[in-house]
C-alpha cells in the first residue's frame, strides 16, 4: 500500500493565490475596457475632465495588468 504526502499548506496557497490572481487579472482588463471606451465616449461628447480620469483609469489599469502578467511569467520560469 503507497501513502501519498500531500502538502495541504502548499495545496491551499497553490488554490488561493490562482484564484486571487485570476479575479485580479481579470478585472483589472475589465478596467482597461471600461477606462477606454468611457474615455471614448467622453471625448465624443466634449467632457475634457471625464476624458483625463477614464483615460487615467484606463492606463493605470493597464499598467497594473501589465505587471501582473511578468510577475506570473516570471514566477512560473523561475519555478
Amino acid at each position: 500500500m503507497t501513502v501519498f504526502a500531500v502538502d495541504t499548506d502548499l495545496l491551499l496557497q497553490v488554490i488561493w493565490v490562482s484564484l486571487v490572481a485570476g479575479v485580479g487579472i481579470s478585472a483589472l482588463f475589465s478596467f482597461v475596457i471600461l477606462g477606454s471606451a468611457r474615455a471614448s465616449e467622453a471625448r465624443r461628447a466634449g467632457r475634457g475632465g471625464a476624458v483625463a480620469g477614464y483615460a487615467t483609469l484606463a492606463f493605470v489599469a493597464f499598467a497594473l495588468f501589465a505587471a501582473g502578467v511578468v510577475l506570473g511569467v516570471q514566477t512560473m520560469v523561475t519555478k
